[in-house]
């Protein structure tokens, strides 16, 4: 559970200008007879079949990979179940049903008239993943038979299609879901491809958060000892109401419940918290309940706790449990709104959002696609997000059970359907609101509007009782409205976000268009069809690019390096350099200019000679109804770069050898060391080997000049040094073989080493060709070099 916030909000009611008025009242059509008609035909076909939908229909299942042509069929021993040919036979015929929350049983017409009802199941061995039919009541666990379908919002395939998981192997830890192998069914581990993915018919089964009867609050009163308890009256007022007024929280939840849900309380009064606390927590409601106890009275004899405080710091006017029974007014208790506002919180409503900005066609029709940007922006018919006092939407009535699935059905065949006004008195016949699912699990859902007393005081020509309004709701746990803009790019933002007589809106993850034909005494006539192409294949794009990588600058020529996006989903392809053209920028062809995009799925990158820093390329990917998804990829480009191994002191009596790393392959050397101005010893060798007894002691500096064999490449390094006289050892010398301890330390060629610890000990005592000091091929693995700054010389 979660704690949900109520700052203040500021409650605006949109109003039209004559002008707008005049528009949306012209584009709105007449209703034609054959409109109403072919409307009715639709509703009275859709009322025929919803119960049937919410407990299952028989239809085919298909594996997408395996095409539309092959149907799972019960074998004539029907037990097992294999893919064959589609006949439009009893066994190819399977029903989805629920048989747990959140979980279905899969059943066969070929066995429906049988006396004991089969379902397809598990085997309880792991090494047996071949499912069957056996009996649905019996042997095993109930689990076995329980399978959860979920949306594969990532297959290409038409239409909504699911992955299919079985309870009993996700109890024993399998991450598995249903796939294939050759033509039989079997449990595979856990993916999204079309191997695994499914065409069937799932029943509705939208999960719901039921509040009904009768139910009682106790408010409790409280004061602290520095502040004295707000005024009383208006906080019952504002809570309990009349019993039949319209301003009430008890009134609004009875309006909006169609009267399934009665709110009736007691109070507690003289309820003293102490000194009033410096930070803000939910901790007062424990407090508050105990101290009710102390008083005899029990708290949780009641369905809710609402506790009223005097002001604190506390930057919110209520707080409350999301879902659950507990409701904190901070000093606003006299405000209906507040209440509202927290109980739709008790009810498991999170705070509201908006869809803004999405894209209109070239005819005119809004795009409810990948474009659109989810926003706080606030809905005005909503208490959830700045819709004060107004009634809960059509979605929280579905979910508490307030609007049954005949009320609220589940669409998803083209017709036309009427809505009535939301909050007038029910019928099992009428419509109340509409939902369509979607790809992504999400659902979009319609609802009318009509002016009410006292709650829905919305202006004769407000967009919001003049249209439906469109909104995406997610049902889980908890349930979330987000509130479509239809008219983006309009001056009034979401005052004016229903769908108006004569427009249109594409939902793509749904793949309905949905159309306002009018408004008129019997309520809003809304047109329902399949969105033009939505049947061909859907593609989910999806951007694949390389990972981020580094390169070194060329010193004078252009380097070249192949974005490869190959493995992306789409039908379109832009590669974009996010810096233009220069320095690092893009070719269409070998050779060509730098330019700053390619529509391409494989670009060539290019990186002036000379330059550094960072470049950035963006891949698009286009899929189906325009959705596009982005990705970049960062490149870092280095300057060429070489660096110098030395001691800052080299002893004479020995020949030093000068060691260099480059970050590019190089192939040409120049060593200088230098005293002064005057080069003293050069070499072209990749190692340079100083003979320190052959110069004097003093200050030199080694010079090194590093390029690649066709000069592309060149860097340069410079390191200052001594060369000063051999003094005596600091330890004693290293010899091979000698066991040598952690910690002891030689001296060898003037540098001073110290045998690592355990477990790199035994290495010391190793073979002088690897772990001899300074020299052994892998002497850093056994010591550790005591003083790399300077020899420890002795007069």
């Amino acid at each position: 559970m979660t704690y949900s916030l109520l700052a203040v909000m500021l409650v605006l009611t949109p109003v039209l200008s004559q002008a707008q008025t005049h528009k949306l009242t012209q584009s709105q059509p007449s209703l034609t007879p054959e409109m109403l008609s072919q409307q009715n035909d639709t509703v009275l076909s859709l009322f025929a079949s919803t119960s049937e939908e919410s407990e299952g229909q028989y239809g085919t299942i298909k594996n997408v990979a395996l095409g539309s042509d092959s149907c799972l069929t019960l074998q004539a021993d029907n037990s097992s179940v294999a893919f064959e040919s589609c006949q439009d036979t009893a066994r190819q015929h399977w029903k989805l049903s629920q048989i747990m929350t959140g979980y279905l049983k899969i059943t066969s017409q070929a066995l429906a008239g049988e006396a004991e009802e089969s379902c397809l199941a598990v085997n309880t061995s792991a090494a047996s993943p071949e499912p069957k039919m056996i009996a649905c009541v019996g042997s095993g666990y109930t689990s076995m038979r329980s399978w959860k379908a979920v949306i594969n919002a990532t297959s290409g395939a038409a239409g909504i299609v699911y992955t299919l998981a079985n309870k009993y192997r996700g109890d024993l830890g399998r991450a598995e879901v249903l796939g294939y192998n050759v033509n039989r069914l079997q449990m595979v581990a856990a993916a999204s491809s079309d191997d695994v993915t499914w065409q069937l018919t799932v029943p509705d089964i939208t999960q719901k958060r039921e509040v009904m009867g009768a139910k009682k609050i106790l408010l409790l009163h409280t004061h602290y000892s520095d502040a004295p308890a707000n005024d009383l009256a208006p906080i019952q007022t504002a809570l309990f109401g009349s019993g039949t007024d319209y301003s009430s929280l008890a009134g609004a939840v009875r309006v909006a419940s169609y009267g399934k849900v009665t709110l009736t309380g007691d109070t507690l009064s003289d309820i003293n918290l102490g000194p009033r606390p410096e930070a803000c927590s939910s901790s007062v409601v424990a407090q508050a309940k105990a101290l009710a106890r102390e008083k005899g009275v029990e708290p949780d004899n009641y369905d809710y706790t609402f506790i009223e405080i005097p002001a604190t710091s506390c930057n919110w006017s209520g707080l409350a449990q999301t879902p659950g029974n507990w409701i904190i007014g901070n000093a606003s208790g006299y405000k209906p709104w507040m209440w509202q506002h927290e109980f739709g919180h008790n009810l498991g409503a999170k705070h509201a959002t908006s869809l803004e900005n999405c894209t209109v066609n070239s005819d005119g029709i809004t795009q409810l696609d990948q474009q659109c940007k989810s926003t706080t922006a606030s809905d005005p018919s909503d208490t959830m997000n700045g819709g004060g006092s107004r009634l809960y939407p059509a979605p929280y009535l579905f979910y508490t059970g307030w609007l049954t699935n005949r009320q609220m059905p589940l669409v998803s065949q083209p017709g036309n359907y009427t809505l009535t006004p939301l909050f007038t008195a029910p019928k099992d016949d009428e419509l109340k609101g509409i939902r369509i699912l979607r790809r992504d699990g999400t659902y979009l859902t319609l609802e009318y509007r009509q002016p009410l007393k006292g709650f829905e005081t919305w202006a004769s020509d407000d967009p919001f009782v003049n249209g439906v309004i469109v909104r995406v709701i997610s049902f889980g746990g908890t349930i979330l409205n987000t509130l479509v803009d239809t008219t983006p790019g309009s001056a009034n933002g979401m005052k004016d976000a229903p769908l108006m007589p004569g427009k249109s809106i594409d939902d793509v993850l749904s793949g309905k268009r949905i159309t306002l034909i009018g408004v008129n005494a019997e309520g809003a006539h809304v047109h329902i069809d399949n969105i033009p192409g939505s049947n061909e294949q859907y593609v989910v794009p999806e951007a694949v690019i390389p990972d981020n990588f580094s390169i070194v600058a060329r010193h004078s020529d252009t380097t070249v390096r192949i974005l490869d996006g190959s493995k992306s989903t789409g039908s379109e392809f832009v590669w974009r350099s996010l810096g233009g053209a220069k320095p690092f920028g893009l070719q269409e062809a070998a050779g060509g200019s730098p330019i700053a995009e390619v529509r391409t799925s494989a670009a060539r990158a290019t990186f002036l000679g000379g330059y550094t820093g960072e470049a950035k390329y963006q891949l698009t990917v286009t899929g189906s109804h325009g959705m596009t998804d982005s990705k970049i990829v960062t490149v870092t480009v280095l300057p060429a770069k070489v660096e110098i191994s030395a001691p800052d002191t080299l002893a004479q009596g020995h020949v030093h050898t000068i060691n260099a790393q480059a970050n590019f392959e190089a192939a040409i050397w120049h060593w200088s060391l230098k005293s002064g101005e005057t080069v003293v010893a050069e070499s072209t060798q990749p190692a340079f080997e100083v003979e320190s007894q052959r110069y004097a002691v003093g200050t030199y500096q080694i010079e090194l000049e590093a390029s690649s064999a066709d000069g592309k490449y060149l860097a340069s390094a410079t390191k200052p040094v001594s060369i000063a006289e051999a003094g005596t050892p600091e330890y004693p010398g290293y010899v091979e073989g000698t066991n040598y301890a952690a910690g002891d330390r030689v001296t060898v060629a003037g540098m001073n080493y110290s045998c690592k610890p355990a477990p790199f000990t035994a290495w010391c005592a190793g073979a002088a060709w690897a772990y001899a000091p300074g020299t052994g091929s892998h002497w850093e693995e056994a010591w550790d070099v005591v003083d790399r700054s300077a020899l420890a010389l002795t007069e």
